[in-house]
């Protein structure tokens, strides 16, 4: 098998957890998130007896040519090998379903903003805004933290990867040292350490802001991008690739050049029009129903052509979880907890 070619993709399968959630037992469904074919690497193996359609998230962009390539070399390596196995790649931008088309890859396109969960991002009134501004993202260049460096405050709440954290913490040291108005909301308040916050936290967290920023060239959906809008920030995102301009338009977004005194001025403008959370939520909550919808119908002509003929937007509730993923697991763990395996039909 020829060797695929590089990417600057973060989310490389082969060292990729399992990110996944059971969508039906029987047919069998499964969603997975993080790179494209991680899961259906590590799951193809116990289920080759039985009936599988992947749902294929993924959290960068199958435009970049890189993980396109490793996508479809994987693809047709697990085709091959599994036949009971179908792959149905969900897309964050319909440039990447008109891409996977010309590679003769199945897209459908089913952002995955839309799988969270609203009930935990909501706007807190009774949280005060003491930062123009909020950035979630990790220490990583592409992130283009810098560009934040004329907001006169604002909070940046990261993640540490597990690989090479010195490195990491040396590069938050560099933002602190450039931007004295950056704070860390994450940083515990006793001891100024690093905590990673739960998805709660970091509602509380955004509720401190005025705005939501998003400052990447390219990147996946960007579950950021929603999170903000359904606290009821507005957001100032760059121009970029990926689909996190899915969920904004111009009543509660700006789409700015990826410049310093840009963003800054973006932000300035939107807090000055003291915009409704109430309706920056609604608007976003409207465009999460029709993904949602969108997403019954797929499984539900799936369930259809396997016989199965019970309306799935009746369950749908029941199989809904936060982003789609239950805790991440060993496949072994997975195919056990829900009864795949040989001899458990």
């Amino acid at each position: 098998m020829t060797t695929p070619p590089a990417t600057s993709n973060p989310w490389m399968f082969p060292k990729d957890y399992l990110r996944c959630h059971l969508v039906n037992r029987d047919p069998c469904i499964i969603i997975s998130y993080g790179s494209p074919m991680a899961a259906p690497t590590q799951l193809c193996q116990h289920l080759a007896h039985r009936k599988v359609y992947f749902l294929l998230g993924n959290w960068w962009s199958l435009l970049d040519f890189g993980l396109l390539m490793q996508t479809k070399c994987v693809y047709s390596m697990l085709r091959e090998q599994y036949p009971l196995h179908e792959f149905i790649f969900l897309t964050n931008a319909p440039d990447e379903c008109r891409i996977l088309e010309r590679v003769g890859l199945p897209g459908y396109f089913c952002h995955h903003n839309a799988f969270l969960d609203e009930r935990i991002f909501r706007p807190l009134p009774q949280v005060a805004k003491d930062l123009d501004a909020v950035y979630t993202a990790r220490l990583s260049r592409f992130k283009r933290h810098l560009l934040a460096r004329d907001i006169p405050s604002w909070g940046l709440l990261y993640y540490l990867l597990e690989e090479n954290r010195p490195k990491q913490r040396a590069y938050l040291r560099h933002l602190q040292r450039l931007m004295p108005g950056m704070a860390c909301p994450n940083h515990d308040p006793q001891t100024g350490q690093y905590r990673r916050l739960s998805a709660e936290e970091m509602c509380q967290a955004y509720n401190r802001a005025r705005v939501g920023l998003c400052l990447s060239e390219a990147e996946g959906g960007n579950y950021a991008a929603t999170e903000y809008l359904l606290c009821g920030l507005p957001v100032v995102s760059t121009k970029n690739q990926g689909g996190r301009d899915y969920f904004l338009d111009a009543e509660n977004s700006r789409t700015i050049e990826p410049e310093g005194g840009a963003v800054a001025r973006a932000v300035a403008e939107l807090i000055s029009l003291n915009l409704s959370p109430r309706e920056i939520r609604l608007r976003a909550l409207l465009k999460i129903r029709e993904v949602r919808q969108d997403f019954i119908r797929l499984v539900g002509a799936i369930l259809q052509r396997e016989g199965c003929h019970e309306n799935f937007a009746d369950r749908f509730d029941s199989v809904f979880v936060h982003k789609m993923l239950t805790h991440p697991g060993t496949p072994e763990e997975f195919v056990a907890k829900h009864g795949l395996g040989p001899g458990q039909a």
